[in-house]
């Protein structure tokens, strides 16, 4: 990843990476196996870094509580994936089988159970007042996902409601993160507020650029098979923009209704979306979003890691995996 904002915090993250697997040594050998099989599959560690940022942006010095709390959100937000998998009968996940399907389903659940258990507990090891922060992050990362299951293979999906899906899916974790490093760096609470929305408004962003890589992204790159999402049923803005098209909304539409749809109707789909104007709309709303943004870091003071933040919500919509 050789960007500007990664490279500013690049030991920071290889601190991350130490931790992370140094904090999820069990007594058990195979439940360690697990972990790290989750942790170790070439996650982009954006929580990790808005967190080292945002404590940097706000002028914090000594960076181990952010990366104890970084260290803490990549858990948590790795535990999630196991146990979404799981839901979503998800074959890969970063380009190699998803925990489940290496290991089983009764496993790979008590592992997401002990790395929710170990993330929570680094967390409270720093601060009690961030543990509410992820707490109330963690609630709506459940609400969101019961949302997304109300609306999977229904073509009522809107835009409202699959943003709705995402804040707490995504944005909240995000939030909490870049909240808890300016907590750590003594930030006034008018700017962990700001802080906090200019993450909440990426974190938006970045999961509808994921969507959209979930059509038009290389499976290579992506590590995921294009076109899952509709496979799952899962209502994401390019999905829900594309049923809108006058000619081939309606074809789109029956693919999405079916309930166990073979892999070339998903090719299909995948091909009738690329002939929309969904992909542009996707794209220029991400835009958009992380220019709002960009706004919430007017008042910080200018810094390399201020910059790192812009540079950051760029790469956020640019990026190919």
């Amino acid at each position: 990843m050789d960007t500007h904002w990664y490279s500013s915090i690049h030991g920071d993250l290889e601190k991350v990476e130490s931790i992370m697997n140094e904090t999820v040594q069990s007594e058990n050998p195979k439940l360690t196996e697990v972990c790290r099989y989750v942790l170790n599959s070439n996650g982009k560690r954006i929580r990790p870094a808005i967190c080292i940022l945002a404590f940097k942006a706000c002028g914090g010095k000594d960076t181990s509580g952010a990366i104890k709390i970084g260290t803490a959100l990549e858990i948590i937000h790795n535990a999630t994936l196991v146990h979404d998998d799981i839901n979503d009968q998800g074959e890969l996940r970063r380009g190699a089988k998803a925990a489940y399907k290496q290991f089983s389903i009764s496993r790979s659940i008590i592992a997401g159970d002990f790395l929710f258990v170990m993330g929570f507990q680094f967390v409270h090891s720093v601060s009690l007042e961030i543990v509410d922060y992820i707490i109330e992050a963690a609630k709506l990362m459940s609400a969101g996902e019961f949302d997304q299951k109300d609306f999977e293979h229904n073509t009522a999906a809107s835009e409202e409601v699959y943003m709705k899906i995402i804040e707490g899916k995504t944005a909240r974790l995000i939030e909490s993160g870049a909240k808890a490093g300016a907590l750590l760096a003594d930030a006034k609470i008018e700017t962990i507020d700001r802080v906090g929305e200019f993450a909440h408004n990426i974190g938006m962003a970045f999961q509808i650029i994921d969507d959209t890589l979930d059509i038009i992204g290389d499976e290579k790159v992506t590590g995921k098979r294009t076109g899952s999402d509709i496979m799952e049923g899962k209502p994401t803005l390019p999905i829900i923009f594309a049923m809108e098209d006058p000619k081939y909304g309606s074809r789109i539409k029956q693919i999405f209704e079916m309930e166990v749809p073979e892999w070339s109707d998903i090719a299909e789909a995948v091909d009738l979306i690329k002939k929309t104007d969904s992909i542009p709309r996707c794209k220029e709303k991400a835009k958009g979003i992380v220019n709002h943004a960009k706004v919430f870091l007017n008042d910080l003071d200018e810094s390399e890691y201020k910059t790192a933040l812009i540079e950051m919500a760029d790469y956020i919509v640019s990026r190919d995996r």
